[in-house]
């Protein structure tokens, strides 16, 4: 599932598909299209015409690898998942080449504030937090599930995690999720949950490998993929609320984009409902063996509602 589970890789990934530095003459019109799991992804007219000029070139797309199956590296060494093929579709439905790279999480908003990308595509959650900076075209929901050590079956609901450690990522939605269960532990008279923070989802699954953490909040997604990773077989199980299908609190993630970069907001939600219509959203989740995380309906700017 990802190559390095020790250290946290920063490298660029170029995917355009023309070497000319030059504008495109009429016939090279295609040199934008990208063929994503199977299928054929070409310029749309209609949606290029709403991409600013000054993205008319490469668009910088940030991401945070190894989150599979969002972002990872193939056996390859290859940045790919479902935010990437995404992104590579979006990209080409704007008619524009595209550029990937790879940074700490928590160093990605800051990032796209010194303009050293443009677009977020990170398993990034839509929160209203986040929106005071970033317009977000959502286009995945996801809930929270606990991952636990197989062996350990004493978690089986949220409240079990009080007087646990419990692992986060820097920088990630799911601290204030913690904080959200932290009165079931005071209520029931029971120790609070330690949270440790680590920099990227590696420390955390090492942590709890070791035993030096008993489990970690991660999305329903990220969790199933753990799981049924080769190098993890039996080593993880996912904890889950009887009725939740897709967990706890679930919320919309999708790209992230600057906050004025309302003509570029407007550029890609029109190519992600295209892409939605068309049937590759579905189908690059259905690649990645989450046919479940697709959005209902593109939407800017709906966060979660905070609801466990």
């Amino acid at each position: 599932m990802k190559l390095d589970r020790h250290a946290f890789l920063s490298l660029a990934f170029i995917a355009a598909l023309s070497a000319s530095s030059g504008a495109l003459p009429a016939a090279a019109a295609d040199a934008t299209d990208q063929t994503v799991v199977g299928r054929t992804v070409t310029r749309d007219e209609a949606i290029a015409s709403l991409v600013p000029a000054k993205f008319n070139g490469t668009l910088r797309f940030v991401t945070s690898a190894p989150y599979s199956p969002f972002e990872f590296f193939d056996d390859k060494g290859e940045l790919t998942g479902i935010d990437i093929d995404v992104s590579r579709a979006v990209a080409a439905k704007m008619g524009v080449t595209i550029a990937f790279e790879n940074a700490q999480f928590d160093g990605i908003i800051p990032g796209l504030q010194a303009h050293k990308y443009d677009v977020i595509a990170a398993s990034m959650g839509d929160t209203v937090e986040r929106e005071k900076v970033l317009n977000f075209i959502n286009y995945t929901t996801l809930g929270n599930v606990v991952l636990a050590r197989a062996n350990d079956q004493s978690i089986k609901d949220l409240p079990d995690l009080c007087g646990k450690t419990v692992t986060r990522q820097s920088g990630d939605v799911f601290g204030k999720f913690i904080d959200m269960i932290q009165p079931q532990c005071q209520s029931a008279g029971k120790a609070e949950i330690v949270i440790k923070t680590l920099p990227d989802s590696n420390a955390a699954l090492l942590a709890i490998k070791s035993g030096s953490a008993d489990a970690q909040i991660v999305n329903m997604s990220a969790a199933e993929s753990l799981v049924s990773a080769k190098e993890n077989a039996g080593l993880f199980r996912i904890v889950k609320a009887e009725g939740r299908k897709h967990g706890w609190s679930p919320q919309n993630g999708g790209f992230g984009v600057l906050k004025a970069e309302t003509e570029l907001t407007a550029a890609i939600e029109a190519a992600a409902k295209a892409i939605k219509a068309d049937g590759t959203l579905a189908a690059i989740a259905e690649h990645y063996g989450q046919p479940n995380v697709v959005i209902d309906d593109v939407v800017v700017n709906v966060p979660t509602n905070g609801e466990m």
